[in-house]
């Protein structure tokens, strides 16, 4: 099974790269990223340093997956 990586996007704007276990445990991620410069996903480097903000931010709710493509 493959990870999965997506953009979420925080309620302040900012956007990041969550990379996910095959179950959607986060297990890193990246930025925040500026919205009108977004590569493809797997040309991030996903750390672990900043899981525990994230994994905080969606239990928050704080934090939405989003698709780019659909917000330009």
């Amino acid at each position: 099974m493959n990870n999965g990586k997506s953009f979420w996007q925080h309620e302040n704007g900012r956007i990041y790269a969550v990379e996910s276990d095959p179950f959607g445990k986060i297990i890193g991620g990246v930025g925040p990223l500026e919205p009108d410069n977004l590569h493809d996903l797997d040309q991030y480097d996903y750390k672990p340093s900043i899981k525990g903000w994230l994994e905080e931010a969606v239990a928050q709710r704080k934090l939405r997956r989003i698709n780019p493509a659909l917000c330009q």
